[in-house]
């Protein structure tokens, strides 16, 4: 149902003509939408959204596009979408104004219960001002599902990065909203030797159950800055934000 049938979906000029690294130290946000319509915002900054100065990689889960659609938050983007419909497509989304490509969609193999519909997650990688590669995977985690099943999926998605070296980013919404999820997905994150981003107020991260549904975990970076935003007029998660430089 609803299963998508082509992806991942790129900005149709092409990403040729972005070729900066991203800059030794780096924004990246993470935020689901909430499947909010952003379609006034497709050519306009994040900035004049959020109370922020600069984004350097977004990070998005439940983004909605239409067919030819070519920026989002005014950015070249790539999207791997779980739900197609005739005028839409929903997903999660990478964006950035600096050189990167689209490596592969993690489509689940199972479908959430109830809604019947896939999730999915967009691995990209991204040129480092050190000629490293940044991968990066946003993540929209299964929901409604047996625990089992959660974690074949996370498994399944690891198997793409277990072999990766070098920088790594994995953001999005985990759905972590007990403690059998939140225990799998650390113990994943482990093995790939991630660090978790903390914040200095994490009253506005979002949470199910008293647990944190939105994270960051980041490998071979030295992080920053972090801050959670509380914007509950927009959506019912709120954006993360970490800056990150080159150790």
């Amino acid at each position: 149902m609803l299963k998508p049938k082509t992806t991942p979906i790129t900005e149709t000029n092409g990403h040729s003509t972005y070729q900066q690294a991203l800059p030794e130290f780096f924004t990246l946000l993470t935020w689901n939408l909430q499947k909010i319509d952003f379609s006034h915002f497709i050519h306009r900054p994040i900035e004049e959204l959020l109370p922020i100065t600069q984004v350097d990689l977004l990070s998005l889960q439940e983004a909605a596009i239409q067919p030819q659609q070519n920026r989002f938050f005014n950015l070249p983007f790539f999207m791997a979408p779980n739900i197609e419909t005739r005028n839409r497509f929903f997903g999660v989304l990478t964006a950035s104004q600096f050189k990167q490509s689209a490596h592969q969609q993690c489509l689940t193999n199972n479908r959430e219960l109830g809604w019947m519909t896939h999730k999915t997650a967009l691995i990209t990688h991204h040129l480092l001002a050190d000629g490293q590669t940044l991968i990066h995977v946003n993540i929209h985690a299964i929901n409604f599902v047996p625990h089992h099943l959660f974690k074949t999926e996370l498994r399944s998605l690891w198997s793409h990065i277990a072999h990766t070296k070098g920088p790594l980013i994995v953001s999005g919404d985990f759905n972590t909203w007990n403690k059998a999820r939140l225990t799998t997905l650390l113990s994943a994150t482990e093995q790939l030797n991630l660090s978790m981003v903390s914040y200095p107020d994490n009253s506005a991260v979002k949470t199910l159950n008293r647990q944190p549904l939105d994270y960051i975990f980041y490998r071979d970076l030295q992080l920053q800055d972090s801050k959670a935003m509380a914007v509950p007029e927009i959506s019912d998660h709120n954006p993360l934000m970490a800056s990150f430089s080159l150790p």
